[in-house]
């Protein structure tokens, strides 16, 4: 019994060798077959630790940081995306893709300040991708434009009554409705600039000033 125990204890300890055993590019590999297998998460993992073993060598695989962030992005771990896709970039590989699926993670986060910042620039060094970009950005202004627009409109209906039961409150609440209209213009004359045909955009645009420029009894 005794040497049945010891053969066991030493077969665990063979395999705890050999799943210690393996390297950076064992990882490597295996996070693409992940990866190819549309298993993002395990994906992420291998890859991650290929990053970690090669950094504890003072070694760099630059297409593994994309490859990380590919895999966060698609297990909507949009946190370590943008870490990844910054470290790509960083490294020169892949820039443009890397700064346009930042630009997209950021998006997600709703860290939009920051999202514009890098669309912005993504034109800039990136002609190719500019309509992608654009896209983002147009998402962003309009949302953000209807977002004001349709607060507005809420509080114009809200104040309407007041025109019969009490004009004079009427008149000065209407000056904060026109004020919440003029607050969206910015957004959707980015938006327009982006995409000028669009409909929702002009129509809202149309209303805000013309609420905005109609006297006020």
């Amino acid at each position: 019994m005794k040497r049945v125990l010891v053969t066991v204890l030493l077969i665990l300890g063979v395999s705890f060798v050999y799943a210690q055993d393996k390297t950076a590019k064992d990882y490597k590999i295996e996070g693409a077959d992940a990866y190819k297998a549309k298993d993002y998460q395990k994906g992420l993992t291998s890859f991650e630790q290929a990053i970690n073993l090669y950094e504890a060598e003072g070694k760099i695989d630059t297409s593994l940081y994309y490859n990380a962030g590919i895999c966060a992005i698609k297990v909507d771990n949009f946190e370590k995306a943008v870490s990844y896709f910054n470290k790509s970039s960083e490294l020169d590989y892949k820039v443009c893709n890397s700064e346009l699926y930042k630009a997209n993670a950021l998006m997600k986060l709703e860290n939009y300040g920051e999202m514009e910042k890098v669309a912005t620039a993504g034109i800039a060094k990136c002609p190719k991708d500019k309509s992608k970009f654009n896209d983002l950005l147009f998402q962003y202004y309009l949302k953000s434009g209807l977002d004001i627009f349709n607060g507005a409109a809420k509080m114009q209906a809200e104040v309407t009554p007041l025109a019969t039961s009490d004009p004079e409150k009427y008149k000065e609440e209407m000056v904060k409705v026109k004020d919440e209209f003029k607050k969206s213009l910015p957004y959707l004359e980015k938006a327009k600039a982006i995409e000028p045909k669009d409909e929702n955009v002009n129509k809202a645009i149309n209303q805000a000033n013309e609420i905005i420029s109609t006297e006020i009894k």
